[in-house]
């Protein structure tokens, strides 16, 4: 796995408009470029199979051990708050549908691959890796800058695709309704949702978030136009929403979120102690634990719920800054990202692969500026080279 440097695209910034990415310049909250136009990671064939065969199986632990967690009663211990219990074990109990989640995980190109996180509920950065990297690909060797030969782990549009469909034709799924917040990157990647749900079929509608409304007399969370909601793609935290002034909804409604209402136990940090407790010695699995100092010093600090890189403390280091200081934490075993060098300094890459129902599909690649992933990190695409 090698950072490589290539010419830009002339008319890059036009190119990454075109397919929805706006969000590609440095802003006041993102204070570097976030696409990496002129930088790519290569692989080889033999490396992309690795961590395909690797993510396959952590994906299915991850869905075991959230399935523990949920029937044991281990919600608690994961942070989820008590009046959601209930809810939480019935949205696992009648196989509430899920279309996607992302696994970051550390790889040096060398070694073998570990689970960092789960990006269970949430996940972002998928139109630059679904659509931008896929665009950059083609371009790049229309131009001659890359070989026609060379390809990318990216299935992520054909895997959404089907897993829309197939929630359509097995699961009886008609229509859904879109939501976010009031932010460029999420509203784009609930936009792209939305319009691959409506390639496989389905009826869909969009709504913000804070205009979501609920009323003592309606079973559902309603719409701008007071009519009730039934299934919601809702790319708001679950972890805000159990905080806010409705938040007895959240438990009580008769709306079906997707991604589902378990996937709040997937979302906790908290789970990797549980995988570690369940597969130890696992060697995709970094050791973790919910007990202070049982490993040792030589550990990250993370709390249960957090966001780009806030309140992170690496070893001997400083916590980072953030709104998550008052959040029970994890403690995972460090282990080092690798280094790699751009022309404005190192560069700590970490692999986002992502999977469409349990299947995974396809990768991206977020370089962080320190060792902690934070509002500094940039896309950058990536190529399989052949031979």
């Amino acid at each position: 796995m090698i950072r490589r440097t290539v010419t830009p695209r002339p008319d890059w910034e036009a190119r990454l408009r075109e397919v929805g990415f706006t969000w590609y310049a440095p802003t006041p909250e993102h204070p570097v470029p976030y696409w990496s136009e002129d930088g790519y990671y290569a692989f080889t064939p033999a490396q992309i199979e690795q961590i395909r065969a690797a993510s396959q199986e952590l994906t299915t632990l991850v869905l075991e051990a959230t399935g523990h967690a949920i029937e044991r009663g281990r919600l608690s211990e994961l942070g989820v708050p008590a009046f959601l219990h209930s809810a939480v074990r019935d949205s696992w109990e009648q196989d509430d549908p899920t279309v996607y989640m992302r696994l970051d995980l550390a790889y040096d190109g060398r070694g073998g691959v570990k689970l960092l996180e789960v990006n269970a509920q949430t996940p972002t950065s998928l139109l630059e890796a679904a659509v931008s990297q896929w665009q950059w690909l083609e371009d790049q060797q229309a131009r001659g800058e890359l070989p026609a030969g060379a390809t990318q782990w990216n299935t992520i549009h054909e895997g959404l695709t089907e897993q829309w469909a197939h929630l359509k034709a097995a699961r009886g799924l008609t229509e859904v309704a879109f939501s976010s917040a009031r932010v460029d990157e999420d509203a784009a990647t609930v936009t792209y949702l939305r319009e691959l749900a409506g390639a496989a079929g389905l009826r869909t509608s969009f709504i913000f978030t804070e205009e979501l409304g609920t009323s003592p007399t309606e079973a559902y969370l309603l719409d701008s136009w007071s009519l009730p909601i039934r299934q919601l793609m809702w790319l708001w935290p679950f972890e805000f929403a159990w905080e806010s002034r409705d938040s007895a909804f959240l438990a009580s409604t008769g709306t079906r979120f997707i991604e589902p209402l378990w996937k709040a136990a997937t979302g906790s940090k908290g789970l990797l102690a549980l995988l570690h407790e369940l597969h130890p010695g696992h060697p995709n699995l970094l050791p973790a634990t919910l007990t202070p100092g049982a490993l040792g010093a030589d550990v990250v600090r993370k709390p249960l719920y957090s966001r780009e890189g806030q309140n992170v403390q690496l070893p001997g280091e400083a916590s980072t800054p953030g709104a998550y200081a008052d959040l029970p934490v994890v403690e995972q075993a460090y282990t080092e990202l690798p280094t790699a060098q751009a022309p404005d300094g190192p560069r700590y890459p970490v692999l986002g692969v992502w999977i469409a129902g349990d299947e995974v599909c396809g990768l991206g690649i977020r370089e962080g500026r320190s060792r902690v992933t934070d509002n500094r990190a940039t896309f950058a695409p990536h190529v399989v080279l052949p031979g």
